[in-house]
């Protein structure tokens, strides 16, 4: 009796469910089986898309019949068993080489060398024919993928702080907050903006607090990724294209951009002893960095690298010099006594009870300056799937008018939650001028930086001294001259010059550093 081997396939949910299932096809072989006489020695099943070349079982069947010697392969028909040109060439080749046969068993024919011209044009345009539909499922699988994320719909495995699941309301799959996961990726973006941990430390951290994968700690890769992952802003990014995300954001955009500052700052070197401000001071005669070398077990001091050259190294200051130094500077912030924040709740009271025609108007503005460039984009994505433009001109459209309604959205948020953001800023500032000193003693390095970096950049050590370019906030306390004599019986004019300066200078992202620096 001869042999065969039989080769039953199902590419989708759907084509099992419409009666081509595995088991129909098993036990359409076993009928023909029968009746041709011609046994099946083996069955290999698949159950994935036939579009690509390489499928294992598929492959796994071809082994099979050069190592026995199989001259027959029962298939259910043509687009069971080839769907791209390759796998046509291969079994032409068993079929004129090794004298295959295949037996399309729905279809009825009998394919083998010794087949008609005739039998082999037909059966040739059927591998069009399924070739030609693949191609156009491919298509419409491509185009309801685009569609979604336009609509918003990530297409792939939502990331950590996020999970899949269907809308009980519209039966579709959509992406949740994962409300506990949340919560640690909140306080990863947080904590990593202050400056004060490294990634690996923060790895420790949270792992300690709770945050794992399936009980082991987050890989230092895959951190580093949700750092920098638009998605968690509400925007996707795909294939190098960032679209506007339907799922619900769970950063900020100002605590994210601080985030990804943090990454083109230079990182304090590693020691086995803390020093406060390696990676802080850079050296006034030639702009390299200051580092710092323990003398005696117990004295600091801090020196140019002298990677440039020059006498630099020759200029060197011990680290209770610098103590010194911080806190003169730390010591000239207002101090709250002298009534000036005191005086700056009053006044805002009454700003208050006059509501700004300048914000409303800009409001307004901004707004349908948000709508015109979501028309834009409409009309360009339209344009596109008619093919009056070309993908390089979407793209490059896309993105810049995308850009500009994120910058306008940015700044409606800015104009709408002034009045909230100066509470905040002006108490969290007011705690801080207050308790800054008392934190600096007692903070350890990491802390200390944290401190300093709020009230500057660009600290640079020459000849005894340490020049600071002060944040706009205190370079404003420090140097006007109503905040540094006191601010009592301030004339109005004045004080509202003061509200309405530091407001400006109050952005977020300075009341979210200042916040998670714990000084009160």
């Amino acid at each position: 009796m001869k042999s065969a081997v039989a080769y039953a396939r199902v590419s989708s949910k759907k084509q099992e469910d419409t009666g081509f299932s595995i088991p129909a096809q098993i036990e359409l072989f076993k009928q023909y089986s029968e009746k041709s006489g011609i046994k099946i020695v083996k069955f290999f099943v698949e159950n994935k898309t036939g579009g690509k070349v390489g499928r294992k079982v598929y492959n796994e069947m071809l082994a099979f019949i050069k190592q026995h010697n199989i001259k027959d392969v029962f298939v259910e028909k043509t687009d069971r068993i080839y769907r791209n040109f390759k796998d046509y060439v291969v079994l032409e080749d068993l079929s004129q080489n090794f004298n295959l046969v295949v037996h399309l068993v729905k279809e009825r024919v009998i394919l083998s060398k010794d087949s008609t011209s005739h039998e082999k044009l037909v059966h040739g345009f059927k591998v069009l024919l399924a070739k030609n539909y693949l191609d156009n499922l491919r298509e419409e699988v491509l185009k309801g993928r685009e569609e979604k994320i336009r609509e918003g719909g990530y297409p792939h495995k939502a990331p950590v702080g996020y999970y899949n699941d269907t809308d009980k309301s519209t039966k579709k799959k959509e992406i949740f907050v994962d409300k506990e996961k949340s919560v640690f990726v909140k306080r990863l973006f947080d904590l990593y903006s202050t400056g004060a941990y490294s990634v690996d430390e923060l790895r420790t951290k949270l792992f300690n607090e709770g945050f794992n994968h399936k009980g082991k700690p987050y890989s230092k890769p895959r951190l580093l990724f949700v750092l920098k992952d638009v998605f968690y802003i509400g925007k996707m990014k795909i294939k190098g294209i960032v679209y506007d995300g339907k799922h619900t954001p769970i950063i900020d955009i100002e605590t994210f951009n601080r985030v990804q500052k943090m990454f083109n700052q230079s990182k304090a070197r590693s020691h086995d002893v803390e020093f406060a401000y390696t990676g802080l001071l850079t050296c006034g005669h030639c702009g390299c960095q200051m580092t710092a070398e323990l003398k005696k077990g117990k004295y600091v001091y801090y020196h140019c690298t002298g990677k440039r050259g020059g006498n630099c190294k020759q200029d060197y200051i011990r680290e209770e010099k610098l103590d010194e130094i911080f806190l003169q500077l730390i010591d000239r912030l207002p101090n709250p006594e002298d009534g000036l924040f005191e005086e700056i709740k009053k006044a805002v009271k009454e700003i208050r009870q006059i509501k700004s025609e300048y914000e409303e108007t800009s409001m307004e503005e901004i707004q349908k300056q948000i709508n015109r460039l979501q028309n834009r984009l409409d009309n360009l994505y339209t344009d596109k799937l008619d093919g009056r433009i070309s993908q390089e001109y979407w793209q490059e459209k896309h993105n810049e008018w995308y850009n500009e309604k994120d910058r306008l959205i940015e700044k409606l948020k800015v104009i709408s939650n002034t009045s909230r953001t100066f509470d905040e800023g002006s108490n969290l500032l007011e705690n801080f001028c207050k308790y800054a000193r008392q934190e600096f003693l007692k903070a350890n390095g990491k802390k200390k930086r944290a401190i300093l970096k709020m009230l500057g950049s660009n600290f640079s050590y020459k000849d005894k001294e340490v020049s600071i370019v002060l944040t706009s906030v205190f370079n404003y306390l420090l140097n006007n001259r109503f905040v540094k004599y006191g601010a009592r019986e301030l004339p109005t004019l004045e004080l509202h010059k003061i509200i309405f300066t530091l407001k400006d200078l109050l952005s977020q992202e300075f009341i979210s550093q200042i916040k998670l620096l714990d000084v009160a």
